[in-house]
């Protein structure tokens, strides 16, 4: 839908963009919230649980690097349209509760539709909304929006599952309500996002064609790679942090009930907080680069005191302030990931392919780190030191957050040298009467003001 007001669009596309963000991964993450209904209603055990996420997460490892070409190709409209119908659509299959088997060939459709046709698409469609000066803030409000909508999404399903007289219906009960709501979200997009077209080099052509090429130009660019570590150092610090909840428990004594509510928080207060204060204050400093890496640092010292802090009652003030703060570091870099784009001087015809690469390096932990991180923490259960443990996730937690401060520095460096080589070019091409890429040069032009600004840090 068009609107004379540019600034009504953006934020319109920017609310349903969110609005479908923070309901298209619900189902295939259901045991996150119920466990023992998931195992009650399908069937399954913990094990066979297990490798319906390995399934998931595989194939998101295959498809987003290819997700990413596909958003720089064909309308992101159509594709975030696509993807919450196809989440439904398989949604509403996983209701009838068919065989394990085919269970697991849900969960891969899932991850064809949350990830290959949707993911890299949400990140252009943000990117588009605006230039370099606005991604934090963009990003920021993309996150922090996923977070509230997921936040109510989930207390609506936790009421629709109570409607029902057993587990198993609360269970199919849930799964049909985010169905029905990815439809609605589909819905929205197609009414409300417009229908842009993906454009090539010359900007007065059009093209749906998947170019070798331009995969190519991406994957040349080794400030996107680095971009792809500190997601990986970040998200990687995020699924050790998952064992906190427990350590709290075993630790210092606190309730379930405690731990649960510090859980909700940690999930989702935490991600819409540090989203929103991590683009405001990114934009305000003119480099989200500079913003993560000095996130990086508050990460290092405070998963160091998770280790340092004393158990026991008298250290739970401390270790719950602790907690509060370190998760704003953590989620505050966790909304930044894609606003590099625009920062490490990628084209906007190729944001949706740098996405996939950011992507890529990212999430790749997931394939592995749960079960390492799990591992880690029961190998010290029946031991004389059962903490030992917990303590090991949040000394790695600092080590990866030392090593992403450092990747944050040489990215830096990186992208002034970049920034250079291109001005070089540019000076050269027009002293020969060349033209310039008016997109390269836009990109060079913003990003010359966030490197002067953190050269001078």
């Amino acid at each position: 839908m068009k609107t004379r007001n540019p600034a009504v669009t953006k934020w319109v596309t920017l609310a349903v963009v969110a609005f479908t963000g923070g309901l298209i991964t619900k189902l295939p993450y259901l045991r996150e919230t119920y466990m023992n209904p998931l195992q009650e209603a399908t069937g399954a055990n913990m094990t066979q649980l297990g490798i319906l996420m390995s399934a998931y997460g595989i194939v998101n490892f295959i498809l987003y690097f290819p997700g990413g070409v596909l958003a720089d190709k064909f309308s992101t409209r159509k594709l975030i349209a696509i993807s919450a119908f196809g989440t439904a659509a398989a949604g509403l299959w996983y209701w009838m509760m068919p065989g394990f088997v085919w269970l697991v060939v849900i969960h891969a459709i899932f991850a064809v539709t949350t990830v290959f046709t949707f993911w890299a698409a949400m990140v252009k469609s943000i990117n588009g909304l605006g230039g370099p000066e606005e991604q934090g803030r963009l990003f920021g409000f993309l996150e922090g929006g996923r977070g509230l909508i997921g936040t109510v999404a989930a207390l609506g399903s936790v009421a629709v599952f109570g409607w029902a007289a057993d587990e198993i219906g609360g269970m199919k009960n849930a799964i049909l309500y985010y169905s029905l709501l990815l439809i609605v979200a589909g819905i929205l997009a197609l009414i409300f996002m417009e229908d842009k077209k993906p454009e090539t080099k010359v900007a007065t052509k059009v093209t749906d064609s998947l170019k070798w090429a331009d995969v190519v130009e991406v994957a040349k660019m080794p400030r996107v790679w680095m971009a792809g570590v500190l997601g990986i150092c970040n998200y990687s610090a995020l699924i050790f942090h998952g064992y906190v909840t427990g350590y709290l428990s075993d630790a210092f004594g606190l309730s379930d009930t405690v731990v649960g509510n510090l859980s909700v928080i940690r999930t989702y207060f935490m991600m819409m907080i540090g989203a929103l204060l991590a683009g405001f204050v990114a934009d305000k400093i003119g480099s989200r680069i500079k913003f993560i890496k000095w996130a990086f640092v508050g990460m290092t010292i405070f998963a160091s005191l998770y280790v340092i802090i004393p158990a026991g009652p008298k250290g739970i003030p401390l270790i719950i302030a602790n907690f509060i703060v370190f998760g704003l570091c953590l989620y505050s870099i966790k909304a930044l990931y894609f606003s590099t784009i625009d920062e490490v001087l990628v084209p906007k015809r190729l944001a949706g392919t740098a996405s996939g690469v950011i992507s890529l390096v990212t999430y790749a932990p997931e394939i592995f780190l749960y079960t390492v991180s799990g591992a880690m923490v029961d190998k010290y259960i029946d031991t004389a030191t059962p903490l030992q443990g917990y303590h090991n996730c949040f000394i790695a937690m600092a080590i990866l957050s030392a090593i992403g401060f450092v990747c944050g520095l040489l990215l830096l460096r990186m992208n002034r040298k970049a920034i250079a080589e291109k001005e070089a070019a540019e000076a050269a091409a027009l002293a020969d009467g060349a033209p310039v890429d008016d997109d390269a040069a836009a990109v060079v032009d913003n990003a010359v003001a966030a490197a002067d600004d953190a050269a001078s840090e």
